[in-house]
Protein backbone atom coordinates (compact mmCIF):
# COMPACT_ATOMS: atom_id res chain seq x y z
CA UNK A 1 0.00 0.00 0.00
CA UNK A 2 1.22 3.35 -1.08
CA UNK A 3 1.63 5.82 2.18
CA UNK A 4 0.42 8.58 0.26
CA UNK A 5 -2.79 9.59 -1.93
CA UNK A 6 -2.89 10.23 -4.94
CA UNK A 7 -4.45 13.53 -6.29
CA UNK A 8 -4.61 14.10 -10.18
CA UNK A 9 -6.24 17.02 -12.11
CA UNK A 10 -7.77 17.09 -15.52
CA UNK A 11 -8.22 20.59 -17.22
CA UNK A 12 -11.06 18.87 -19.97
CA UNK A 13 -12.42 15.70 -20.74
CA UNK A 14 -10.27 14.63 -23.62
CA UNK A 15 -7.05 14.64 -20.85
CA UNK A 16 -9.16 11.97 -18.76
CA UNK A 17 -7.95 8.52 -19.92
CA UNK A 18 -3.99 10.47 -19.76
CA UNK A 19 -4.77 11.17 -15.70
CA UNK A 20 -6.40 7.73 -15.14
CA UNK A 21 -3.10 5.97 -16.73
CA UNK A 22 -0.74 8.55 -14.71
CA UNK A 23 -3.02 6.93 -11.66
CA UNK A 24 -2.27 3.38 -12.14
CA UNK A 25 1.36 4.74 -12.87
CA UNK A 26 1.80 6.28 -9.26
CA UNK A 27 -0.21 4.26 -7.32
CA UNK A 28 -0.84 0.92 -9.09
CA UNK A 29 -4.44 2.11 -9.26
CA UNK A 30 -7.03 0.17 -11.33
CA UNK A 31 -9.71 2.72 -12.48
CA UNK A 32 -12.31 1.28 -10.36
CA UNK A 33 -10.11 2.76 -7.38
CA UNK A 34 -10.00 5.87 -8.22
CA UNK A 35 -12.79 8.51 -6.49
CA UNK A 36 -13.57 11.38 -9.03
CA UNK A 37 -14.87 14.82 -8.97
CA UNK A 38 -16.68 16.22 -11.62
CA UNK A 39 -16.29 20.73 -11.72
CA UNK A 40 -18.28 22.56 -14.58
CA UNK A 41 -18.76 25.93 -12.32
CA UNK A 42 -20.17 27.63 -15.40
CA UNK A 43 -23.03 26.08 -15.12
CA UNK A 44 -23.77 21.89 -15.46
CA UNK A 45 -22.59 20.92 -11.84
CA UNK A 46 -23.94 24.27 -10.32
CA UNK A 47 -27.07 23.37 -11.74
CA UNK A 48 -26.98 20.00 -10.64
CA UNK A 49 -26.67 20.41 -7.11
CA UNK A 50 -29.34 23.36 -7.47
CA UNK A 51 -31.66 20.86 -8.97
CA UNK A 52 -31.28 17.65 -6.43
CA UNK A 53 -31.93 20.68 -3.73
CA UNK A 54 -35.40 21.77 -4.67
CA UNK A 55 -36.42 18.00 -5.28
CA UNK A 56 -35.18 16.25 -8.26
CA UNK A 57 -35.46 12.52 -7.87
CA UNK A 58 -32.55 12.15 -10.51
CA UNK A 59 -30.86 13.39 -13.01
CA UNK A 60 -29.58 11.74 -16.77
CA UNK A 61 -26.75 12.97 -18.00
CA UNK A 62 -26.84 12.70 -21.90
CA UNK A 63 -23.17 13.65 -24.26
CA UNK A 64 -25.72 15.02 -26.79
CA UNK A 65 -29.25 16.34 -27.33
CA UNK A 66 -30.15 13.35 -29.71
CA UNK A 67 -29.23 10.96 -27.03
CA UNK A 68 -31.24 13.40 -24.74
CA UNK A 69 -34.21 13.71 -26.75
CA UNK A 70 -34.51 9.78 -27.17
CA UNK A 71 -34.19 8.82 -23.41
CA UNK A 72 -36.67 11.77 -22.88
CA UNK A 73 -38.85 9.43 -25.29
CA UNK A 74 -38.40 6.25 -23.48
CA UNK A 75 -38.78 7.44 -20.18
CA UNK A 76 -41.76 9.54 -20.94
CA UNK A 77 -43.62 6.68 -22.45
CA UNK A 78 -42.46 4.37 -19.27
CA UNK A 79 -43.46 7.31 -16.02
CA UNK A 80 -45.69 9.68 -17.71
CA UNK A 81 -44.79 12.82 -19.61
CA UNK A 82 -45.22 15.07 -16.71
CA UNK A 83 -42.40 13.29 -14.85
CA UNK A 84 -39.52 14.15 -16.74
CA UNK A 85 -38.29 17.19 -17.80
CA UNK A 86 -35.61 17.67 -20.56
CA UNK A 87 -32.99 20.71 -20.48
CA UNK A 88 -29.91 21.37 -21.06
CA UNK A 89 -28.07 23.97 -23.76
CA UNK A 90 -25.37 24.12 -26.22
CA UNK A 91 -23.22 27.27 -26.43
CA UNK A 92 -24.46 28.38 -23.35
CA UNK A 93 -28.07 28.67 -25.13
CA UNK A 94 -31.12 26.67 -24.60
CA UNK A 95 -31.62 23.36 -26.87
CA UNK A 96 -34.75 23.98 -29.45
CA UNK A 97 -37.16 21.30 -28.42
CA UNK A 98 -36.19 20.76 -24.72
CA UNK A 99 -38.04 22.40 -21.61
CA UNK A 100 -35.63 24.04 -20.08
CA UNK A 101 -32.08 25.29 -20.65
CA UNK A 102 -28.90 24.79 -18.30
CA UNK A 103 -29.52 28.15 -15.83
CA UNK A 104 -30.15 27.47 -12.13
CA UNK A 105 -32.44 29.72 -11.40
CA UNK A 106 -35.07 28.18 -13.38
CA UNK A 107 -35.56 24.65 -11.57
CA UNK A 108 -37.32 25.83 -8.77
CA UNK A 109 -38.91 23.11 -6.31
CA UNK A 110 -41.94 23.97 -7.86
CA UNK A 111 -41.10 23.07 -11.45
CA UNK A 112 -38.62 20.01 -10.61
CA UNK A 113 -39.66 18.96 -7.21
CA UNK A 114 -40.30 14.82 -7.64
CA UNK A 115 -39.74 14.78 -11.40
CA UNK A 116 -36.99 13.86 -13.44
CA UNK A 117 -34.21 15.77 -15.60
CA UNK A 118 -32.35 14.24 -18.44
CA UNK A 119 -29.99 16.89 -18.60
CA UNK A 120 -27.61 17.23 -22.10
CA UNK A 121 -24.39 20.31 -22.31
CA UNK A 122 -21.91 21.79 -23.77
CA UNK A 123 -19.19 20.18 -21.72
CA UNK A 124 -20.16 18.69 -18.41
CA UNK A 125 -22.55 15.91 -19.34
CA UNK A 126 -19.71 15.14 -22.04
CA UNK A 127 -16.93 14.60 -18.46
CA UNK A 128 -19.22 12.87 -16.58
CA UNK A 129 -19.27 10.38 -20.04
CA UNK A 130 -15.70 10.20 -20.11
CA UNK A 131 -14.97 9.18 -16.07
CA UNK A 132 -18.12 6.85 -15.90
CA UNK A 133 -15.43 3.43 -15.04
CA UNK A 134 -14.20 5.59 -11.98
CA UNK A 135 -15.05 3.83 -8.37
CA UNK A 136 -17.23 6.55 -6.93
CA UNK A 137 -17.95 9.83 -9.28
CA UNK A 138 -19.19 12.98 -7.52
CA UNK A 139 -20.12 16.64 -8.80
CA UNK A 140 -18.90 19.40 -7.08
CA UNK A 141 -19.30 23.42 -7.57
CA UNK A 142 -18.30 26.56 -5.62
CA UNK A 143 -22.05 25.90 -4.76
CA UNK A 144 -21.78 22.47 -2.43
CA UNK A 145 -17.45 22.65 -2.33
CA UNK A 146 -17.10 21.92 1.09
CA UNK A 147 -19.93 19.40 1.26
CA UNK A 148 -18.33 17.50 -1.51
CA UNK A 149 -14.41 18.15 -0.44
CA UNK A 150 -15.20 16.18 3.39
CA UNK A 151 -17.23 13.04 1.50
CA UNK A 152 -14.35 12.86 -0.59
CA UNK A 153 -11.68 13.03 2.58
CA UNK A 154 -13.84 10.58 4.54
CA UNK A 155 -14.09 7.99 1.64
CA UNK A 156 -9.88 8.44 1.42
CA UNK A 157 -9.35 8.52 5.09
CA UNK A 158 -11.45 5.53 4.85
CA UNK A 159 -9.91 3.54 2.16
CA UNK A 160 -6.51 5.13 1.66
CA UNK A 161 -4.95 2.91 -1.00
CA UNK A 162 -7.63 4.82 -3.39
CA UNK A 163 -6.47 7.90 -5.58
CA UNK A 164 -8.64 11.03 -6.37
CA UNK A 165 -9.09 12.57 -9.83
CA UNK A 166 -10.86 15.92 -10.21
CA UNK A 167 -11.99 16.27 -13.46
CA UNK A 168 -12.63 19.53 -14.70
CA UNK A 169 -14.96 20.08 -17.78
CA UNK A 170 -13.57 22.79 -19.08
CA UNK A 171 -14.23 24.43 -22.50
CA UNK A 172 -15.02 22.56 -25.71
CA UNK A 173 -11.87 20.28 -24.81
CA UNK A 174 -9.65 22.91 -23.71
CA UNK A 175 -8.59 24.56 -20.39
CA UNK A 176 -11.03 26.99 -18.17
CA UNK A 177 -10.17 29.70 -15.35
CA UNK A 178 -12.92 28.73 -13.27
CA UNK A 179 -13.16 24.97 -13.12
CA UNK A 180 -9.52 24.90 -11.72
CA UNK A 181 -10.41 27.95 -9.31
CA UNK A 182 -13.14 24.73 -8.26
CA UNK A 183 -10.44 22.01 -8.28
CA UNK A 184 -8.06 23.79 -5.95
CA UNK A 185 -10.37 25.28 -3.85
CA UNK A 186 -11.28 21.42 -3.54
CA UNK A 187 -8.07 20.11 -3.10
CA UNK A 188 -7.13 22.70 -0.17
CA UNK A 189 -10.06 21.71 2.04
CA UNK A 190 -8.99 18.18 1.41
CA UNK A 191 -5.31 18.98 2.46
CA UNK A 192 -7.19 20.08 6.26
CA UNK A 193 -8.64 17.03 6.51
CA UNK A 194 -5.84 14.25 5.27
CA UNK A 195 -2.14 14.30 5.52
CA UNK A 196 -0.74 12.38 3.25
CA UNK A 197 -1.89 13.61 -0.09
CA UNK A 198 0.61 13.56 -3.13
CA UNK A 199 0.17 15.80 -5.65
CA UNK A 200 0.20 15.91 -9.30
CA UNK A 201 1.69 18.49 -11.33
CA UNK A 202 -1.61 19.72 -12.66
CA UNK A 203 -2.53 19.70 -9.07
CA UNK A 204 -0.03 21.90 -7.94
CA UNK A 205 -1.24 24.33 -10.62
CA UNK A 206 -4.60 24.06 -9.69
CA UNK A 207 -3.81 24.95 -6.03
CA UNK A 208 -1.49 28.05 -7.38
CA UNK A 209 -4.26 29.25 -9.21
CA UNK A 210 -7.00 29.48 -6.52
CA UNK A 211 -4.51 31.50 -4.88
CA UNK A 212 -6.00 35.33 -5.31
CA UNK A 213 -9.02 34.05 -7.19
CA UNK A 214 -10.89 32.79 -4.21
CA UNK A 215 -10.90 36.34 -2.33
CA UNK A 216 -13.45 36.97 -5.23
CA UNK A 217 -15.21 34.61 -6.87
CA UNK A 218 -17.91 36.34 -8.81
CA UNK A 219 -15.29 39.08 -10.34
CA UNK A 220 -13.05 35.92 -11.75
CA UNK A 221 -16.04 33.95 -13.31
CA UNK A 222 -17.50 37.84 -14.96
CA UNK A 223 -13.84 37.95 -16.36
CA UNK A 224 -13.38 34.21 -17.00
CA UNK A 225 -14.01 33.76 -21.44
CA UNK A 226 -16.97 31.44 -20.79
CA UNK A 227 -18.70 33.91 -18.17
CA UNK A 228 -18.17 36.69 -20.72
CA UNK A 229 -19.99 34.59 -23.06
CA UNK A 230 -22.45 33.72 -20.86
CA UNK A 231 -23.00 37.76 -19.89
CA UNK A 232 -23.37 38.14 -23.61
CA UNK A 233 -26.65 36.10 -23.61
CA UNK A 234 -28.05 37.69 -20.64
CA UNK A 235 -27.23 35.46 -18.28
CA UNK A 236 -25.48 37.57 -15.51
CA UNK A 237 -27.94 36.87 -12.67
CA UNK A 238 -26.83 32.80 -13.74
CA UNK A 239 -23.60 34.02 -12.83
CA UNK A 240 -23.61 35.82 -9.67
CA UNK A 241 -25.41 32.40 -8.79
CA UNK A 242 -22.74 30.01 -9.48
CA UNK A 243 -20.19 32.50 -7.19
CA UNK A 244 -21.97 31.74 -4.12
CA UNK A 245 -19.79 29.56 -1.76
CA UNK A 246 -21.25 26.50 0.14
CA UNK A 247 -25.02 27.85 0.01
CA UNK A 248 -26.25 23.91 -0.06
CA UNK A 249 -24.90 20.69 1.55
CA UNK A 250 -26.10 18.77 -1.29
CA UNK A 251 -23.68 16.10 -2.83
CA UNK A 252 -24.52 14.80 -5.79
CA UNK A 253 -23.33 11.02 -6.74
CA UNK A 254 -23.29 9.26 -10.54
CA UNK A 255 -24.22 5.62 -9.86
CA UNK A 256 -25.51 3.40 -13.11
CA UNK A 257 -25.57 6.65 -14.80
CA UNK A 258 -27.54 8.63 -13.06
CA UNK A 259 -26.82 11.45 -10.53
CA UNK A 260 -28.66 11.52 -7.32
CA UNK A 261 -28.16 12.96 -3.86
CA UNK A 262 -25.63 10.71 -2.38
Amino acid sequence: MSESIWCDVSFSHPEIPTRLKDAHRAHADDVQHVVCVVIDILRATTNIAAILENGCSAIYPCVSPEMAHELARKLRHAHGAEQIVLGGEQDGKPIEGFDGGNSPLEYTRRRIGGKTLILSTSNGTKTLSAVQRCGEIFTAAFVNITATAERVASILHENPNQSLLIACSGREGAYCEEDTVGAGMLLQILSKHLEKLEFSDTARAALHVVHGAEKNLEKMLFHSWWGRHLSSLGLDDDISFCAQKDITRVVPKLDGGIIKIS
